[in-house]
C-alpha cells in the first residue's frame, strides 16, 4: 500500500547513514563553506564564515540530488545530525530559523593520519551495526584438524594484505588447513608463525585478502565499552557465523603466574573466538581474544575472559617478523 504521509519515517539503512553522515560533516565543515553556500544559493560576506543549520543541509541534499525528496526525511536527518552531535563530531552553535531541523553546526574534528584513510571513526556515532559492517570482511575463520583428527577452528584478523593476526595457540593446537576460504575465495597458507611465549601468531596467505584501510590499534581503557568478534562453535548450525558480543574492560592489565600480561573484559568469548579482534566502541582494535582464565572446581565458577592488548601484540610482532607492522594509533 502506498503511504499518504508526506514525511518518510522509516529508518535509514546503514549504507544511507554512512553516506549522509559523511555528507553532513563535509557540509558543516568551515573549509567547505563557500562551496556549499554556492550550492544552496546562500549569500556570503567576504572573510566571514557562519554556521549552517539542518534546514540548509536538507536544501543542499535536495539541490545536489544526493537524497531524493530530501524534505520528506527531515525527522530522520534531524536524528542523524543529533547522533553526530552527541558523538562530538558536530559542534552545536545555536538555533536557526527552521523549527523542525534548525540547529546550527560546525564540523571541527581533526582526524589522525590513520583515521583519514577511511571511516571507522564514525563508529562512535553510528554504533555497533556500523562496527559489525566495517569489520565483518576482515574478521576471518581459520580451520584445521586437532590432534584427535577432529575439525577445529579459530579466528583471525587481516592486518596487512597478506598477513592475518591470530593467537599462537590457534596455530599450535591444530594443523591449519593449507587452503582457507574467505568470502568465497580460496587462499593458500604460506607461513604460520606463532610467538614462542606470547599468545600471538601470524599467518601469511596468498593471494592478498581484503583490508580495512582505517583500522587502528590502541590499548584498552578500564570500563570502556567493547565488542568481541569471532567464529565460536555454534551447535546444530550448517555454516560458521560471525558473532558479536558486547561487554566492557574490567581490568586493563593483570600479570599471570607464567609472567604473561593480559587484560580482562566481560563480553562472553567461546571456543572458536580465539584470535578474534576485540573492538572499542570508538572503532579501534584494543586486542585479540585469548584463553579464558578459570579453575576446575566442584562448584561452577564463572571464568574471567582475557585478551592480549594492542601494545603486547605490537611487541610480539616485532619479534616474530619486524616487517609486519601493526597499525598502532599514534594520534599524529
Amino acid at each position: 500500500m502506498s503511504s499518504t504521509r508526506y514525511s518518510k519515517l522509516a529508518p535509514f539503512t546503514l549504507a544511507q547513514r554512512i553516506k549522509l553522515s559523511l555528507e553532513a560533516l563535509n557540509f558543516f565543515s568551515p573549509m567547505q563553506y563557500a562551496k556549499v553556500c554556492a550550492e544552496i544559493e546562500r549569500q556570503t560576506v567576504p572573510g566571514e564564515i557562519q554556521p549552517l543549520d539542518g534546514g540548509e543541509f536538507l536544501k543542499y541534499l535536495k539541490c545536489t540530488r544526493k537524497l531524493p525528496e530530501a524534505d520528506r526525511y527531515h525527522e530522520r536527518v534531524r536524528d542523524l545530525l543529533e547522533q553526530l552531535e552527541a558523538a562530538g563530531l558536530l559542534t552545536f552553535k545555536g538555533h536557526g530559523r527552521d523549527v523542525r531541523i534548525g540547529k546550527r553546526y560546525y564540523f571541527m574534528k581533526e582526524l589522525t593520519t590513520l583515521q583519514s584513510q577511511g571511516s571507522t571513526w564514525l563508529a562512535h556515532a553510528l554504533g555497533s551495526e556500523f562496527l559489525s559492517f566495517a569489520y565483518s570482511e576482515v574478521t576471518l575463520q581459520i580451520t584445521g584438524i586437532d590432534k584427535n583428527g577432529d575439525v577445529h577452528a579459530g579466528t583471525a584478523l587481516a592486518i596487512a594484505p597478506n598477513w592475518l593476526l591470530t593467537c599462537a595457540h590457534v596455530l599450535n593446537d591444530m594443523v591449519i588447513d593449507e587452503e582457507q576460504s574467505f568470502s568465497g575465495q580460496t587462499h593458500r597458507v604460506v607461513k604460520k608463525l606463532p610467538h614462542a611465549s606470547i599468545d600471538v601468531g601470524l599467518i601469511q596467505v596468498e593471494p592478498p585478502v581484503k583490508m580495512l584501510p582505517s583500522m587502528a590499534f590502541r590499548n584498552p581503557v578500564v570500563s570502556e565499552t567493547l565488542f568481541t568478534f569471532g567464529f565460536p562453535y555454534i551447535p546444530f548450525t550448517r555454516e560458521p557465523a560471525l558473532v558479536m558480543q558486547r561487554g566492557e574492560v574490567t581490568s586493563p592489565g593483570v600479570t599471570l603466574i607464567d609472567g604473561r600480561v593480559v587484560f580482562l573484559y566481560s563480553a562472553i568469548a567461546r571456543p572458536g573466538n580465539s584470535g578474534g579482534p576485540i573492538l572499542a566502541s570508538s572503532g579501534q582494535v584494543v586486542g585479540i581474544v585469548t584463553n579464558q582464565l578459570e579453575v576446575q572446581r566442584d562448584v561452577p565458577v564463572l571464568p574471567f575472559y582475557a585478551g592480549i592488548s594492542a601494545g603486547t601484540i605490537a611487541a610480539a610482532l616485532r619479534e616474530i617478523d619486524p616487517s609486519v607492522q601493526l597499525p598502532m594509533e599514534d594520534y599524529e
